[in-house]
């Protein structure tokens, strides 16, 4: 039975644009993900088991950072790119909310098993400097956090990206998730139910192909 060449072609052109398609999600995942997740919570979508979780940015925010700061010896834009960012701003002292923070970022990333090479920690300090005592501190139990200290100028010139909701960054205590392109798509709120925090990220791993 010979088959309709319009037929054909029409199959053919199918596969074509379904190729193009999942080629586009394949690199533009995140992107798609937050969008997804967006438009689920519109619709009471909530990690199960949870009383907070994340708030998206929408639409996402590419970070641009300062040209001259480094992060693990990478300039800050690059080490922002191919990975998933977990990052707390906080002050140099680290008080209480920072500490708790911190550990729960370190937790977070070690409870991902084998994606956990997927995820970064990073903790900007603020005021330029930290004590020597959590300098110590940081150097035993977070030694996979990168730590970088910005000046007065860096702090004015990255803190318009992360004002959401009228919050300033020096006042909101938040947890951050970059995604792999440098992207601000998500935040938590000091007191976020970590078990949330977790989940949402294994869902941001499971569909994303990248980072």
């Amino acid at each position: 039975m010979k088959q309709n060449p319009s037929t054909s072609r029409q199959r053919g052109f199918l596969s074509s644009r379904q190729a193009l398609v999942l080629l586009g999600l394949l690199f533009m995942t995140p992107a798609f993900v937050a969008w997804v997740m967006h438009h689920s919570s519109e619709q009471g979508w909530r990690p199960e088991g949870t009383t907070n979780r994340g708030s998206l940015v929408h639409p996402a925010r590419p970070l641009t950072m300062p040209a001259e700061l480094k992060i693990a010896d990478q300039a800050a834009n690059d080490y922002l790119q191919g990975k998933w960012t977990l990052l707390y701003i906080g002050d140099g002292d680290c008080d209480a909310v920072c500490n708790e923070n911190l550990y729960k970022m370190r937790q977070i990333r070690m409870a991902q098993n084998e994606n956990m090479r997927r995820i970064q920690l990073l903790y900007l300090v603020r005021d330029g400097a930290i004590p020597a005592s959590l300098a110590a501190l940081l150097a035993r139990d977070y030694k996979d956090t990168a730590v970088t200290l910005l000046t007065a100028a860096q702090v004015d010139q990255i803190a318009p990206h992360f004002l959401i909701d009228g919050v300033a960054m020096q006042a909101a205590e938040r947890v951050y998730i970059i995604d792999p392109l440098g992207n601000l798509m998500m935040y938590y709120p000091p007191d976020a139910d970590p078990s949330g925090m977790l989940k949402d990220l294994k869902k941001l791993l499971k569909y994303s192909k990248i980072g």
